[in-house]
């Protein structure tokens, strides 16, 4: 029987902030993004800009470098969900790639979780993911009809692509 390898520890001194906050991180943010989904550096920066205490907000997991500079190593996007006030939806999450499976994603989605659910006080967390089910699973995210994220009814989005998850508050 083989064992499944450990958790990593995490060590390092991680800080999750979120981007209007630090504008000086933009530029950091808008390559890690566009590094797994390229798009125009200006309608990131608008994305990105947009980001605010309430919703949309976007997060991002940073560490110091050597020289004492801050580094983007992870970056979460939420958004408001018009049909259900009570909700949101993660639209992106992405760890840069050197540092994946280090436990950074799972450090990222736990202070996105309390700042949904104690911050917010939103009662469902939704997403949608083409390849990571196993680990938003292991996180607590259970399997769900598709959302409508766009508009205010609640017809389903009929995407066949990707695969819809949520957590709830009292999970």
């Amino acid at each position: 029987m083989t064992l499944p390898p450990p958790q990593p520890v995490i060590s390092e001194p991680y800080k999750v902030v979120p981007i209007h906050k630090h504008r000086e991180l933009m530029d950091q943010c808008i390559a890690l993004i566009n590094s797994e989904w390229p798009r125009s550096y200006t309608a990131r920066l608008w994305s990105l800009e947009s980001s605010k205490e309430t919703l949309p907000t976007s997060f991002v997991l940073t560490t110091t470098d050597i020289k004492d500079e801050t580094i983007v190593l992870a970056h979460a996007k939420l958004s408001p969900i018009p049909a259900d006030r009570e909700a949101v939806f993660v639209e992106s999450v992405v760890v840069t790639r050197e540092r994946r499976g280090q436990g950074i994603g799972r450090l990222l989605m736990q202070e996105v979780e309390k700042h949904c659910f104690h911050k917010l006080h939103l009662k469902k967390i939704y997403l949608s993911t083409i390849d990571q089910q196993a680990f938003y699973a292991k996180l607590g995210y259970k399997l769900c009809s598709a959302i409508n994220i766009f508009g205010s009814r609640p017809t389903l989005n009929k995407s066949t692509k990707k695969i819809w998850m949520f957590k709830s508050a009292d999970s």
